[in-house]
């Protein structure tokens, strides 16, 4: 690839909780596993204002809702 994807080169800021964001680094919450769908909930919708995504890439948890 000759020119680079700009979307890629934006930052993306997301609002994570303390408990998401170690959930994310593999951190397991046997008490509550959504901590980690919720996080990687919020990094996706973000990710969504920037990049458009097919209906073909939707994930497990998106369909939880």
């Amino acid at each position: 690839m000759n020119t680079q994807d700009k979307t890629r080169m934006n930052k993306v800021t997301v609002e994570l909780t303390f408990d998401e964001a170690l959930a994310l680094t593999g951190v397991r919450f046997g008490q509550d596993r959504q901590i980690g769908t919720a996080a990687r909930q919020k990094i996706r919708a973000a990710c969504q204002k920037t990049i458009d995504f097919s209906p073909a890439d939707a994930v497990d948890y998106e369909q939880l809702n």
